[in-house]
């Protein structure tokens, strides 16, 4: 049951059915980086129910700094499919359920922007496990996902992969839950402000192809799957003699 404005709140509400997401991505920036791996745990009545893992393929570079920090091999990323293939698969399965992560915001923008890319509809609830931790943890203690299930004895492993996150992020949320009775636990709207997406124009193409052509680029990206923007920073990367996204030819 879900609570709107003006209901009134039930003490020690308890919510145990939820999808647990944690995502990995190029970097932290919602209009210009891309996902690299999706971890979903899908829990009815506080038990793992399924479970959707994959890598993604961004279209786009991955620092050296992403990849040692995920562990993630490049070829992996190179062989996997873009979000464009498994994006209906992703809200398919979060379908009826609340979102938990550890804040949970970064997560589900990166998911709604790829959903509203697709024509798809992705309106979610949302608990983050991080905002709880800040209610009940002492100050002492850090509020980050290792440092908050180390205070609950969960020893956290393959940290920065998608599905283990989502994992231990379930395992924190279970504690939070047994441990702490009559803590409120309310899903809240998750509202958030994406640029529209603007898929490549036929004349930018062109003036892509035509540049990559005359300084003998090879393009290590799907040009077709750029956005219009995506295609104009190329354009000035490669003017300004910047081309890590190609190799010479």
């Amino acid at each position: 049951m879900l609570f709107e404005r003006g209901m009134p709140k039930c003490k020690g509400m308890r919510i145990k059915d939820y999808v647990a997401i944690d995502l990995e991505t190029t970097g932290i920036s919602v209009s210009k980086d891309k996902i690299i791996e999706v971890g979903l745990i899908k829990v009815i009545n506080s038990h793992i129910e399924e479970m959707f893992s994959c890598i993604i393929n961004p279209n786009m570079p991955v620092s050296t700094k992403i990849l040692n920090l995920t562990g993630i091999d490049e070829n992996e990323i190179k062989t996997a499919r873009y979000i464009q293939d498994v994006i209906g698969d992703i809200v398919e399965f979060c379908d009826g359920f609340d979102l938990i992560g550890h804040n949970t915001i970064f997560d589900y923008s990166f998911i709604k922007k790829e959903a509203n890319n697709a024509g798809l509809n992705f309106e979610k609830r949302g608990i983050d496990t991080y905002k709880l931790c800040k209610k009940i943890l002492p100050p002492y203690i850090q509020k980050n996902l290792t440092d908050a299930c180390a205070y609950f004895g969960i020893e956290r492993k393959n940290m920065h992969r998608a599905f283990s996150d989502a994992y231990f992020t379930h395992m924190l949320y279970q504690e939070i839950l047994t441990n702490f009775k009559e803590l409120e636990i309310i899903s809240e709207i998750m509202k958030v402000k994406l640029k529209k997406n603007v898929p490549i124009r036929k004349r930018t193409k062109e003036d892509l192809q035509k540049l990559l052509k005359c300084h003998r680029i090879v393009c290590k990206v799907n040009v077709d799957l750029l956005s219009e923007s995506e295609a104009r920073r190329m354009i000035d990367k490669i003017k300004a003699g910047n081309s890590d996204f190609a190799y010479k030819a």
